[in-house]
């Protein structure tokens, strides 16, 4: 088969991803409980790789673990404990372009990740050999992921809205829902519990292992990410007044500005993880947000506005761009402990930077 063009790929593809006035309302405690400190970046590194398009991140001790296309999808891990520089990457095969990777999970040393795709099938690999593990056929797409802490299950969402849980071990299917009535487009694991989110605007709270529902939200708007607070006392999640899919359209919008999108139109919600009382709105991306993380109190976002923000939950939600690229950022990722942040984006030109690290500092932590 040919290869697909990067103008067909930009034009087609469906992402599962100084100081802004952003609009906050209203204001209620997030439990966090650090003090509100801006942090300074003390460190930049970027990775370029010509027509490369970074897809996902995930970052693992001293690993960062990404799936790239350029003719076919890879994973990618770089490996900062390796000194010299052009032995610390390898590379894993996935697949043609024919489907999209609509997620990646990794579990905390870096050495096992997980990918889903359109085409339906989730699979495992062994990173330092690059050994398949294990493969599941889900029925239809594969649309996101989300690993238990103790990286011994694995949840599975769907595009018909189905939820299912494994037992990696021994890959035994325990639990299959018919969760949502749409595509599930973002879940998140803290401890036994499960937030799932779908393109219905839907967002519920589910137990594990049972899969038991414990409450459910409607709102408007596609949600396109989920991230739980440190402590896991707050869920954030992102809504879109459009659908989160590349056209044509769209992609001859942004050669006019990567701001399509009126405000208001892309919000952040952080919620009490109970998913009870009343929200608080962040409101200041321009387009459809593709990707939430947390550095303590601190949540990070990116944006196919081709920003990331840093949001200062404890201080009103104020907010501070970290980056503007030249190109769509698809997802985030930060670190468990520190201040590290690596940004996976859309390099499609000659020598474009696909993947950014950041080390945040914060002087008072």
């Amino acid at each position: 088969m040919d290869r697909p063009s990067l103008s067909s790929i930009l034009s087609l593809a469906v992402l599962a991803s100084s100081c802004g006035g952003a609009t906050v309302s209203p204001r209620a405690p997030l439990g966090n409980d650090e003090p509100a400190v801006a942090p300074s970046i003390g460190q930049r590194t970027t990775s370029r790789r010509q027509d490369s398009l970074a897809y996902h991140v995930a970052l693992a001790d001293k690993r960062t673990i990404t799936v790239e296309l350029t003719d076919r999808f890879e994973l990618v891990v770089r490996d900062a404990s390796t000194a010299n520089a052009k032995a610390n990457i390898r590379r894993i095969d996935l697949a043609k372009a024919d489907f999209d990777i609509l997620d990646l999970v990794t579990n905390h040393d870096g050495s096992i990740a997980y990918v889903a795709s359109t085409a339906g099938w989730v699979r495992g690999y062994e990173l330092d050999s690059g050994r398949l593990l294990s493969e599941w056929r889900m029925g239809s797409s594969a649309t996101a992921l989300a690993l238990s802490a103790d990286a011994e299950k694995l949840v599975i969402g769907t595009a018909t809205g189905v939820l299912c849980l494994r037992r990696l071990r021994d890959g035994a299917q325990l639990q299959c829902v018919a969760a949502h009535q749409s595509r599930v487009s973002a879940i998140a694991i803290s401890g036994a519990t499960l937030i799932s989110g779908d393109w219905s605007g839907t967002v519920a709270r589910w137990s594990l292992p049972s899969l038991r529902e414990e409450r459910r939200i409607a709102g408007t708007g596609f949600v396109s990410a989920i991230a739980w607070s440190p402590n896991s006392e707050t869920i954030a999640f992102a809504r879109n007044a459009r659908k989160p899919v590349r056209t044509p359209k769209l992609n001859a919008a942004e050669k006019e500005s990567p701001q399509v999108d009126p405000p208001g139109h892309n919000v952040i919600e952080l919620r009490p993880s109970s998913l009870e009382g009343t929200a608080i709105t962040l409101e200041d991306h321009r387009s459809i947000i593709s990707a939430l993380a947390w550095i303590g109190p601190d949540l990070v976002s990116g944006s196919w506005d081709r920003t990331v923000r840093i949001w200062n939950t404890t201080a009103a939600g104020r907010v501070r761009i970290l980056l503007r690229l030249p190109h769509l950022v698809s997802d985030v990722a930060t670190s468990r402990l520190g201040g590290d942040v690596v940004v996976a984006s859309w390099g499609t030109e000659s020598e474009s930077t696909s993947i950014t690290s950041l080390q945040l500092l914060y002087p008072q932590r």
